[in-house]
């Protein structure tokens, strides 16, 4: 049973954004190897939470728990999907407790619920090929199971990739004018919802100069049958190490083709290709191992996750 002295309600513009920024931090730290502690900033800024949770405008809602003194000793906000009905959740806590834990977590999925929803998500760091850690042990404790497949966050310097001679673009397109939202629906249509959630928080509705969009043509239709997708950004601005770099670069290829090997690894190549074109010293991509061929293609290309170990994600969700 809940502790009388605690008080749950709603945030509001007049609470201490740093504290609920610390507790997120502190408390998604304490799930990570101690080795990683001082090498790794969690969550965003107390800026962006208070905006996030109180703009009158957002769709998210988040919780807090304060003491008999009014101090902040939990939060938990619910970030609802801009693709699904579900949503996921940030949380923070001062000091373990299960009721308060599980009573955040009611508070949370009644939004989703009154929304339409039936899952809630929690995105769990994990070393690669890990299955198994302390802060998946902790949400499977409320009812959290793991989605099949983890996420992988993979590097590639252009600058030792070999870029492949006599080249064939034949069927890859640039597609700058392509509607965003057709690509959601692809991702969406072929179940990589967390892809097209993914896609949808990291490009603009408009075609911003700074997104790269790519397309491969089916050979006998001419529909698109893959799509790839990048940022283009300007790190270390007025340095000596001042290089254009690639984020978010992701792939798709759409299971209806059966798309073969050769063919994938070409569009790719291709996607790689426009990065050099541009100037690109550098390209970082977060993909999910459901599609392994595809993870193997990049590997072969060069992509490594060294550095990035321990900050792969497993996908937890649970039930509502």
């Amino acid at each position: 049973m809940l502790n009388q002295n605690v008080t749950i309600r709603e945030v509001n513009t007049s609470d201490n954004f740093e504290e609920i920024y610390k507790l997120i931090n502190e408390t998604e730290k304490n799930f990570l190897d101690p080795t990683i502690k001082a090498n790794i900033s969690l969550g965003e800024s107390p800026k962006y939470l208070k905006q996030q949770y109180c703009n009158s405008d957002s769709r998210c809602k988040g919780f807090v728990a304060t003491d008999v003194n009014g101090n902040i000793t939990a939060f938990m906000g619910i970030i609802p999907s801009n693709i699904t009905k579900n949503g996921h959740i940030q949380y923070g806590i001062l000091e373990e407790n299960d009721e308060l834990t599980k009573e955040l977590l009611n508070r949370c999925s009644v939004v989703i619920q009154k929304q339409g929803g039936t899952k809630i998500f929690k995105f769990a760091f994990t070393k690669f090929g890990q299955v198994r850690n302390k802060e998946v042990s902790f949400y499977e404790k409320y009812g959290f199971e793991s989605d099949e497949y983890s996420f992988v966050t993979m590097k590639l310097s252009l600058q030792d990739w070999m870029e492949p001679a006599h080249f064939d673009s034949s069927l890859i397109e640039s597609s700058k004018n392509l509607d965003r939202k057709v690509i959601q629906e692809i991702l969406k249509e072929d179940g990589e919802d967390a892809m097209a959630d993914l896609f949808k928080n990291q490009f603009s509705i408009s075609n911003r100069l700074d997104e790269v969009v790519l397309v491969l043509r089916d050979r006998q239709s001419q529909e698109i049958a893959g799509v790839a997708y990048y940022r283009v950004g300007l790190f270390n601005k007025d340095t000596k190490n001042e290089s254009f770099e690639a984020s978010a670069f992701g792939v798709h290829f759409r299971p209806k083709f059966n798309i073969n090997t050769d063919e994938k690894r070409r569009f790719i190549q291709g996607s790689l290709k426009s990065m050099l074109e541009l100037n690109i010293k550098q390209v970082i991509t977060r993909l999910t191992l459901k599609n392994f061929d595809t993870f193997v293609i990049l590997v072969k290309e060069g992509f490594n996750n060294e550095g990035l170990e321990q900050i792969n994600t497993l996908r937890l969700y649970k039930n509502l």
